[in-house]
Parts: structure tokens; sequence; C-alpha cells
């Protein structure tokens, strides 16, 4: 998986998601979502073989670049624990 940062102002980004498909990124947007601070966060997938897909924030205050990181911190714990029950479950 890759970023890079299409465009960024006071507190607006943009980032592509080079490699990342709906199964990681939704979980992402929801996450930024349930951010009290967060004003507005879309995913745009485009066209499949066209357009790489990114992410778009804006926050009410604070570095939107922040929110993204705790945002993908609180998405990898909950795989994580995911993975944890499945193998508990499955031995």
């Amino acid at each position: 998986m890759e970023f890079k940062i299409l465009r960024e102002k006071d507190r607006e980004i943009e980032v592509s998601v080079i490699g990342a498909d709906d199964t990681l990124m939704y979980p992402l947007l929801t996450e930024l979502l349930n951010e009290d601070k967060v004003v507005e966060a879309r995913y745009f997938k485009g066209h499949p073989d066209l357009d790489v897909p990114s992410i778009f924030l804006k926050v009410s205050s604070g570095d939107p670049k922040d929110y993204l990181i705790e945002a993908a911190r609180n998405v990898s714990k909950q795989f994580s624990e995911l993975r944890t029950k499945l193998q508990k479950l499955i031995g």
C-alpha cells in the first residue's frame, strides 16, 4: 500500500491510497466520521481500472493528518482484535 498527498491546505487534506480496497477504506472512513472535529470525510473510488482511490478529510480544528493517523491506528487495533478472536475460535 502506498500513500500520496494530492492536496493539502489549512484543515483539509486529500490522500491517494494505492493498493487499498473497500475492506480497509470503509472502516477508515467510519472512524473518521465518528470523530467530533471531522467536518467532512469522503472516500473516492472512481473507475476501478483508471483511477486511484483517495480519501478527503476536513476538520474543524487541528491537523487533519493527526486525525487520519489516529483513525488508521484505531482500524488497525480493530483488525488485530478480530484476528485474535478468530485465532482463539479456530485454534
